[in-house]
């Protein structure tokens, strides 16, 4: 499958031109182009995280961020949906292995997940039937599945959250996401009413996975936090090559060259530093766990909080780069179609994730520093 995911990375970088090319329609429509979605298809973004079993190839996390890189990197609404639409594809691993078939049956379509358990599952008259609504349900508009996260009303009161896979079609999509960056995310509101659900189609987070493989022998989050971080790192990535741009092609400006100012190439240069530190250590904490999982060996609960903080430690990085780089812009960012002005945007709305907020870093230190516990979802 190397090879397949190697295909995956040239494909990727053949349609760099369309992405970037494509990024006043995605602002103005609040959405991808299909051309974008057809393009992410034909590449194989989606099949990234799909078992092999199921036509896909389990790329390790590490590829699967540097395929997200480089797409958030034209385009930060393309990067968000390819990362969501790929880390819903990883479900294909933990649902029961004939729901999976019949959720992930095209291995190319991308699809989307809202885990918040605002949904509730009743039996009634023999059918189990979910109704809720749930917000920032990105990728909706280009999914053939949506994973919801819900309580079971027979599950007792220790009911643990359950993510359940529903057909689009079945779902409302309410107009919600008008916002200022990440526009072209769909991340609308979804809403339930007593739609028809199938244990085959659910999972809980503690439940194992029946796919074999590296992949499967990571915890969850350690493949989920890391696709998603990508997206923020990618656009920081893209704002420091727009920078570089301008300090090698010069530009018409009032506050002259980029490189006839010292201080301002100073921060260029500590901003790129910076980014591919966090980059780094995420990256080596990544390596550490492939290679525990390659062997068949545990991924211990301090690893794991490696992983998070240093996911929520790349986020925050790349939206200070990122703004560096807005700043060294100069006037010429404060316009409206601006690429500087777009990134810094999108990486702010990037960051408002609960899964990069600050909450979560007293938790993740206790276990970093030995405490032995658990933080559900998260680390179980």
């Amino acid at each position: 499958m190397l090879a397949d995911v190697r295909d995956t990375k040239q494909s990727v970088d053949a349609i760099l031109d369309l992405v970037r090319g494509s990024t006043e329609a995605i602002e103005e429509s609040r959405c991808l182009p299909d051309a974008v979605v057809q393009a992410l298809r034909a590449a194989g973004v989606n099949r990234l995280l799909i078992p092999e079993a199921l036509g896909g190839m389990q790329a390790s996390v590490l590829d699967v961020m540097d395929v997200i890189e480089r797409l958030a990197a034209a385009d930060g609404s393309t990067g968000w949906c390819a990362a969501i639409g790929a880390g819903s594809n990883l479900f294909a691993g933990y649902l029961p292995e004939a729901g999976a078939a019949e959720v992930f049956a095209d291995p190319d379509q991308g699809n989307a997940t809202m885990f918040a358990p605002v949904g509730r599952v009743e039996e009634i008259d023999g059918q189990r039937l979910l109704s809720g609504r749930w917000p920032f349900t990105s990728n909706c508009l280009h999914s053939a599945w949506v994973g919801l996260g819900a309580l079971v009303d027979d599950s007792g009161p220790d009911a643990v959250p359950r993510v359940t896979f529903v057909p689009m079609e079945a779902l409302t999509i309410e107009d919600t996401w008008d916002v200022i960056g990440l526009r072209g995310t769909g991340s609308h509101h979804v809403q339930a009413q007593a739609v028809v659900v199938s244990p085959a189609r659910t999972c809980a987070w503690g439940d194992r996975p029946w796919a074999e493989g590296t992949l499967w022998r990571l915890p969850i989050y350690a493949a989920l936090l890391p696709t998603l971080v990508a997206v923020p790192l990618g656009i920081a990535r893209g704002a420091l090559d727009e920078i570089a741009r301008q300090a090698v092609q010069g530009r018409t400006a009032r506050r002259g060259q980029l490189t006839d100012d010292p201080m301002a190439m100073a921060d260029f240069a500590v901003a790129d530093n910076r980014l591919r530190g966090a980059r780094a250590e995420l990256r080596d904490a990544l390596e550490e766990a492939h290679e525990l999982a390659e062997r068949g060996e545990p991924v211990g609960r301090q690893l794991q909080a490696r992983i998070m903080l240093g996911a929520i430690e790349a986020c925050d990085v790349s939206v200070e780069v990122t703004s560096t780089c807005h700043r060294l812009g100069g006037g010429a960012a404060t316009y409206r179609g601006s690429a500087l002005l777009r990134a810094l945007c999108d990486v702010q709305a990037a960051r408002q994730h609960l899964l990069f907020s600050h909450h979560h870093r007293a938790a993740f230190g206790r276990i970093l520093a030995g405490v032995d516990g658990t933080y559900p979802p998260f680390i179980l």
